[in-house]
């Protein structure tokens, strides 16, 4: 099909036609006529050369022909629709931020705090998860993850890194580098076997001396703090902890990347930029705790 003659009028006559699978209930939609919308689709089936319609009784039902054009429609019209809300807004409204479980006990807070303070015109809908799938499908306008270089259609920066280090309750003083192959662990379960971390644990064979294994590094982290083992953490909640000390070095080998990260779509939304570079500031004068430079008093 040849969609350049097409004009935004026209995407939003199929657009009404398959929201609303009637033609009357399109037309008042959009304003129109019976009659016009009944002539508008016919012209644009004629000049496409496709039928994008099934007509029935039940209604009218869109074709495989029509899914491409409606696909565009849908993205054209959102995006419009957020042009209008940010024009309206300004610097103003609601986002929704998501990220992982692990960064929620010691960096989100400040954080928000410090949007909340420099950003009070802005509600943020915090959500959490390992997924970026909400990003991509416009459910959420930032995350904040670890990682490495995003794809699709997200774009973003490089915060700092993210250290890991072993760490032990600090009633355990006899654990040191040299015996943590005869010390109870705490670690992560196979849901999370594609970690670095988790395979070399299991290539030390530490694995087999796991009293719990944990389906989250935040649930690792609390079964430490209660004394329960030693087990790898990252330095932002490892090093915060006043039960935990630190018992070998960083593990530059599991090191990885922080990322704020927002949809190509969203570049230059004033609430977002903003929100971005509040998060950002906040963030880097987070950086030493992040990079393990930072222990706690």
């Amino acid at each position: 099909m040849n969609t350049s003659s097409l004009a935004w009028n026209d995407y939003q006559a199929i657009l009404a036609v398959a929201r609303h699978g009637s033609l009357s209930k399109a037309a008042e939609a959009l304003g129109s006529s019976h009659p016009t919308l009944f002539r508008r689709i016919r012209d644009i089936e004629a000049g496409l050369g496709a039928t994008l319609f099934e007509r029935s009784r039940q209604g009218y039902r869109p074709t495989a022909a029509a899914a491409e054009l409606l696909a565009l429609a849908e993205e054209f019209d959102q995006r419009l629709r957020d042009l209008e809300r940010d024009a309206e807004l300004g610097a103003a409204g609601r986002l929704t931020l998501t990220t992982t479980e692990v960064l929620i006990p010691r960096i989100v807070p400040p954080l928000l705090a410090r949007c909340r303070r420099e950003l009070p015109q802005v509600t943020i809908n915090l959500t959490t998860g390992e997924s970026l799938a909400k990003m991509r499908q416009r459910e959420a306008d930032i995350a904040l993850r670890s990682g490495g270089e995003p794809d699709g259609d997200l774009i973003g920066r490089v915060v700092c890194n993210i250290e890991v280090a072993i760490y032990a309750p600090v009633n355990w003083p006899s654990v040191s580098e040299e015996n943590l192959h005869e010390q109870t662990w705490i670690t992560v379960d196979e849901s999370l076997g594609h970690l670095a971390s988790s395979q070399w644990l299991q290539a030390q064979g530490l694995m087999r001396r796991a009293a719990v294994r944990c389906s989250s590094t935040l649930a690792v982290y609390r079964l430490l703090e209660e004394g329960l083992g030693v087990g790898i953490l990252p330095c932002h909640l490892g090093d915060t902890s006043p039960h935990l000390r630190r018992v070998s070095p960083l593990l530059t080998e599991f090191r990885s990347q922080l990322w704020l990260l927002t949809p190509s779509q969203l570049r230059g939304v004033p609430r977002v930029s903003a929100t971005v570079e509040c998060l950002t500031a906040g963030l880097r004068e987070m950086k030493d705790l992040f990079e393990g430079r930072r222990l706690a008093s």
